[in-house]
């Protein structure tokens, strides 16, 4: 039950993390200018360091501690040669009840949010491709989207391949009930990275649209007005 249960906080801690990740790219898009947004992108980077080397300590702390439940276990299991038949069967039952955790319910394998999960990921990729493309925007403008894309992509691939281990045999060990909850907090998660990158990109194609604007104007200003 403990390994069931560190299973499931420890994903959930990965998802918790994920979470920054998008909270620093939602302030970026509220900068004004990419050199801004840039400088406060590698900040936020800097600034959480600290909280990220602490919650992977955490995650490194519960893995020996399950280590540490394993070894035990095959102490007292080699080392006792006079077990009961009752204590016996009470193993097996264990035993199946911890195979039983790691397999996949088809009905969770074949979740519809699955399936909604995949196509967001595939539509991220699509519409992110398109960023190195709009037009008015300059060279650090540009590599700024880049850096952006490549950390939304990062947090959409920890995602699915947390799905493929949740809907995988012999990856977790998980009840169904909490199998399907993970995938909800999954579902959710791509869903915001889905939605961001939709606002995002009318956003940056906004933007360049104004200043080819604006430089149409200037051009036109200039010829009827001779200002050079």
């Amino acid at each position: 039950m403990l390994k069931q249960r560190s299973n499931f906080m420890a994903c959930n801690n990965n998802i918790v993390y994920r979470g920054w990740i998008r909270v620093i790219i939602l302030t970026g898009c509220l900068l004004t200018t990419a050199q801004i947004k840039g400088q406060t992108f590698a900040e936020w980077f800097k600034q959480k360091s600290t909280q990220k080397k602490y919650l992977l300590q955490q995650i490194e702390a519960l893995q020996v501690y399950s280590g540490y439940l394993r070894k035990g276990y095959a102490i007292a299991k080699g080392g006792l040669g006079t077990i009961s038949g009752s204590l016996l069967a009470e193993n097996g039952l264990h035993g199946s009840y911890y195979t039983e955790l790691k397999r996949v319910n088809p009905v969770v394998a074949n979740n519809s949010d699955v399936k909604e999960i995949i196509q967001w990921q595939a539509d991220i990729i699509k519409i992110s491709n398109n960023w190195s493309r709009i037009n008015g925007l300059n060279s650090g403008e540009i590599q700024y989207l880049g850096s952006v894309r490549r950390t939304l992509l990062t947090d959409c691939e920890q995602l699915i391949n947390t799905l493929q281990n949740v809907v995988s045999d012999g990856k977790m060990e998980m009840s169904d009930a909490d199998r399907l909850k993970l995938i909800q907090r999954l579902h959710s998660e791509m869903q915001s990275n889905y939605r961001f990158a939709g606002g995002f990109s009318a956003q940056a194609k906004s933007y360049a649209a104004q200043r080819l604007q604006q430089q149409t104007d200037n051009q036109f200003l200039g010829k009827t007005y001779g200002i050079k």
